[in-house]
């Protein structure tokens, strides 16, 4: 009696409680006890299909059987093409081309499951020294792409049980900036150079909040910003840039009389340029 329960796993409990010789097997075999691999491993398309494709190493165990699976992209195996059976053997779960009595219309599968067999000797096939290459003819509406595996023979503890094909998460488009118009860019030279004017003459300081924040307003009109608003946003009056223009050699803007009619002077260009800052 004791024998006949230890044969049958599903008693391996009622068989502990009933006689205390079991209670070690009960106990090797735990749950708890049991340290799990993950089942499934995912592979994205493009790491096996496609110019950017590197060839994928799937271990099968013995008495382990590994799967490739393709119901995540749904594409539909057309034909496998596995170059040394010597050691292992596949299965799918439909019909591929030119295996099987299926039609052209139902032919088809979504996984492969893999075996490794004992070594059996091929007459004119030599063993593949570095794992069995497989080949995978894939369809999904019009598009067949191939897909690239090598099997090898797993020792130890099985690592997973499933090789999972995903799709790759579509990048998302750069974002397209607008272009700077030919005026923006113009302006914030015309500004720039007149800095340097103003800067020469000591009209203004580079260590001072002023000159900061006028290369804040270069900057920002550089990057297409509205003249107006760029000039609000940096605290510049309208007046001075204009000023910074006309000293930067732009010679179409209209400035506004000023009140007295005093031009820029080397005695008068300080206070006129820091007019309303």
């Amino acid at each position: 009696m004791k024998l006949r329960y230890i044969a049958d796993f599903s008693l391996i409990i009622p068989c502990a409680i009933a006689f205390s010789g079991c209670l070690t097997i009960a106990t090797v075999f735990a749950p708890n006890q049991l340290v799990l691999a993950n089942t499934i491993r995912q592979v994205a398309a493009s790491q096996v299909s496609g110019e950017n494709a590197q060839l994928q190493t799937v271990k099968v165990w013995p008495g382990h059987g590994v799967s490739i699976s393709f119901y995540n992209t749904r594409e539909v195996i057309k034909k496998i093409w596995l170059d040394d059976p010597s050691r292992f053997v596949f299965d799918v779960d439909g019909c591929l081309e030119g295996l099987g009595k299926c039609s052209n219309n139902s032919s088809g599968a979504g996984l492969i499951h893999i075996r490794r067999i004992e070594t059996v000797k091929i007459p004119g096939l030599p063993q593949a020294s570095y794992g069995a290459h497989m080949t995978v003819i894939t369809e999904s509406g019009s598009t067949r792409k191939s897909y690239h595996f090598r099997i090898v023979a797993g020792s130890g503890t099985p690592e997973y049980s499933q090789i999972e094909i995903i799709g790759d998460t579509p990048s998302k488009p750069e974002e397209v900036k607008p272009k700077v118009s030919y005026t923006a860019l113009s302006d914030s030279r015309h500004i720039a150079k007149g800095m340097q004017v103003a800067l020469k003459n000591q009209w203004v300081t580079t260590d001072s909040k002023l000159w900061k924040r006028l290369n804040q307003l270069v900057e920002l009109r550089s990057q297409g910003e509205e003249l107006v608003v760029a000039a609000s946003t940096t605290g510049v009056s309208m007046q001075l840039v204009e000023k910074l223009m006309l000293l930067g050699g732009k010679r179409f803007l209209k400035i506004p009389p000023q009140r007295n009619n005093t031009p820029i002077t080397p005695n008068t260009g300080k206070t006129n340029f820091l007019l309303n800052q």
